[in-house]
């Protein structure tokens, strides 16, 4: 039986777990990060999901947010693959949530830019996700929340290879 990660006597195809190695795995931090990631995305995209979009979508929406700018650059912000990109804005522009046009200066390039409906959705959205964000670290107190969204702000500074 599985108890909030950890395993109590669970036999896997026929292979019997020892308690003491299955409590490492499952206290484990980095076991625990992703775990609590996996679970944090699922929340996301289930309130992500009334616009159609995933976080990855929300993200260059976002990042588009604050003025038009270049499919390359939203590439680089996002930092996704040109086919991953291509892809999403593909989506964002059949939601009509941005529009794709070559640059005036540029023909090569292309300049994205958000709708109306886009500007209504990152602002509906980020409401709604800051609430479900709330939810979620609900357990939690708000110097906890605090000193959580700094260990994993620095963390991630730290590992991070683009802010090396």
């Amino acid at each position: 039986m599985t108890t909030c990660g950890r395993l109590d006597g669970l036999t896997l195809d026929g292979v019997s777990t020892t308690r003491g190695a299955a409590d490492r795995i499952s206290t484990a931090t980095g076991y625990l990060l992703v775990r609590l990631g996996d679970l944090a995305r699922q929340r996301i995209e289930q309130e992500l999901a009334r616009w159609g979009v995933t976080g990855k979508e929300l993200r260059v929406l976002a990042y588009a947010h604050g003025a038009a700018m270049s499919q390359r650059e939203l590439t680089a912000l996002a930092r996704m693959d040109r086919t991953t990109m291509t892809a999403v804005i593909d989506k964002l522009e059949e939601l009509a949530y941005v529009r794709r046009a070559r640059n005036p200066a540029d023909k090569r390039k292309y300049v994205i830019t958000v709708t109306d409906e886009g500007a209504r959705v990152v602002a509906e959205s980020l409401e709604h996700m800051a609430k479900a964000e709330a939810e979620f670290l609900g357990p939690l107190t708000p110097i906890e929340r605090s000193l959580l969204n700094n260990m994993a702000t620095r963390l991630y500074a730290a590992h991070d290879p683009d802010c090396a």
